[in-house]
């Protein structure tokens, strides 16, 4: 009976003002992804210190862009309420997520995934859509993650307010679907050329040059990088900034999920 009354009120934080309007760790992160050059995809990622029962999610996108509708993914299927109020006129999205309404569901495992995709159109011309959280009032709405807190003994409702900065999805981006590191260009060089690579996701990425002993030479890259084509610059120079000798050198890319390495050639 406690559990009805704790849905009870998500249901009138969430649901009921999304009607209306018709007439810590935790994070929200809006990504690019493959599109046709006058639509942006952008996945909504997700994540989650605790097993949430219910999500908030009021956005605003800029203008020239229209939302044609909001695809919810397979992470959030046993979300038993799934709703997009699509305000075009006032450039809005508000999302509502609700695992159990009439029957015992799981909740969403911690973690990182998507839960929703927003497919836009955009005006000739755009180049892309700038997406914020917002907060609304009147019905108020802000973005907002609902999880159960067992620690007196029965479930209560907490709210979690996670950290979201806004973000510039440019139109027809596309996003790599796997590794890669590309032949160096040009090659023999002297002293500068590019490594291009691909990254289908975020995170760490180092790229390293060695000499053919094995030995550290400098580091192209190391640091957090988001999906998509890259590409990098070597100098000819070692961590020092001295110029190296002649000969072959290895540059190796290391994610991690994706290590390869390949050889060039510097010619003086």
């Amino acid at each position: 009976m406690k559990h009805k009354v704790l849905v009870a009120s998500i249901l009138v934080m969430i649901l009921l003002p999304a009607f209306a309007l018709a007439e810590q760790i935790d994070k929200f992160v809006a990504k690019a992804a493959p599109a046709a050059t006058n639509e942006v995809v952008v996945p909504l990622e997700v994540t989650n210190s605790n097993q949430l029962v219910a999500m908030d999610i009021p956005l605003e996108f800029s203008e020239g862009a229209t939302l044609d509708k909001v695809v919810f993914t397979d992470r959030v299927k046993d979300f038993q309420l799934q709703f997009a109020n699509i305000d075009n006129e006032n450039r809005r999205v508000i999302i509502g997520l609700i695992s159990m309404v009439y029957a015992k569901t799981s909740d969403l495992p911690t973690g990182t995934g998507s839960v929703a995709e927003l497919h836009f159109t955009v005006d000739p011309g755009v180049k892309g859509v700038e997406i914020k959280a917002v907060e609304l009032q009147n019905p108020h709405h802000s973005l907002t993650y609902y999880y159960n807190d067992y620690s007196s003994g029965r479930p209560e409702v907490v709210s979690v307010h996670p950290e979201f900065n806004t973000q510039f999805m440019p139109v027809g981006n596309v996003i790599p679907t796997t590794y890669a590191l590309r032949q160096n260009s040009p090659n023999p060089f002297n002293p500068v050329t590019s490594v291009g690579y691909d990254l289908p996701k975020a995170g760490e990425v180092q790229i390293a040059v060695f000499n053919v002993l094995g030995q550290h030479i400098t580091d192209l890259v190391n640091c957090y990088q988001e999906a998509g084509s890259h590409e990098v610059v070597w100098d000819g120079k070692d961590n020092a900034g001295s110029s190296v000798a002649s000969g072959i050198y290895f540059y190796r890319i290391k994610t991690n999920e994706f290590s390869d390495t390949k050889k060039m050639l510097l010619l003086k």
